[in-house]
């Protein structure tokens, strides 16, 4: 986020590079094989297309903090990028600050996709979602079949009166397949 970045590099002497490169700017990658929030996405997402000004409540935020921290994420695996500092020094200087920061933004965007783990179920969502199977060797029938019924029972645990399943199940597959898309586009 640029305003994370602008916090960070308020004080201290010479330029936004100077003041950063102290930091030792490292990316941190953490890829979950499942989300635990996804069916409350999902829900969300389908109330703020059908209820007009629609806001989570503080209960909701809440119930999706719960559930982040103590929901099933299966496998979950961290890995970090190299130190940020040589390619900070090659970043164009001349940038106005707004651009400068943008720039830096995506440096650390980048790495972190390009660092993703990606499970057979970003590769199924993907599939599904395409509507080929363009990434069929990096994922078993027996996956297939696990990664759907993953998907119809999160389907099921939606709250809703009038539950569009098939809006659900595809938010559900962008968001699986996201990862593997950005880390595509990282490449």
């Amino acid at each position: 986020q640029d305003s994370v970045l602008k916090m960070l590099a308020m004080g201290g002497e010479g330029d936004i590079v100077e003041r950063l490169l102290p930091l030792n700017i490292v990316p941190l990658s953490i890829s979950y094989e499942y989300d635990p929030c996804d069916y409350l996405k999902a829900k969300e997402f389908q109330l703020k297309r059908d209820v007009e000004e629609y806001k989570n409540t503080t209960h909701d935020d809440l119930k999706n903090m719960e559930t982040g921290l103590f929901g099933f994420k299966g496998q979950v695996h961290f890995q970090t990028a190299a130190c940020l500092n040589e390619k900070l020094l090659e970043l164009d200087r001349t940038l106005s600050k707004s651009e400068f920061f943008t720039k830096i933004s995506a440096l650390i965007d980048k790495e972190i996709h390009r660092n993703y783990k990606i499970y057979p179920g970003n590769y199924i969502a993907h599939d599904l979602a395409a509507g080929k199977k363009q990434f069929a060797n990096h994922y078993t029938a027996e996956d297939e079949k696990r990664f759907e019924e993953y998907i119809a029972g999160q389907i099921e645990k939606i709250d809703l009166p009038e539950k569009d399943v098939a809006f659900l199940r595809e938010k559900l597959l962008t968001m699986y397949a996201n990862p593997l898309s950005n880390y595509l586009a990282a490449l």
